[in-house]
């Protein structure tokens, strides 16, 4: 795994991660200002599993397919949306 870090994007549509660099949380805001409801981040890969194992447990109920975020982490790919509808 390389040392990209992601921020954790949650909108009301949705969930994405992002491997943009932002200064400061309403940065992310502004760019998604009709749908946003809050972010984390930058985290490495291993902080976001952490943090997928601790809230959600059952990978199963995840919004990324582990493999697919491993996937994810070793691309250029800029934004990964959410796998998994998510029953909020």
């Amino acid at each position: 795994m390389n040392n990209n870090e992601v921020y954790y994007i949650i909108l009301d549509n949705g969930i994405l991660l992002s491997k943009k660099k932002y200064n400061h949380w309403q940065e992310i805001q502004d760019e998604y200002y009709d749908s946003f409801v809050s972010s984390m981040g930058p985290w490495t890969y291993e902080e976001l599993i952490s943090y997928l194992e601790d809230d959600f447990r059952d990978e199963n109920r995840w919004p990324f397919i582990k493999e697919n975020l491993k996937g994810y982490f070793d691309s250029k790919e800029i934004v990964h949306y959410s796998d998994r509808k998510l029953n909020v």
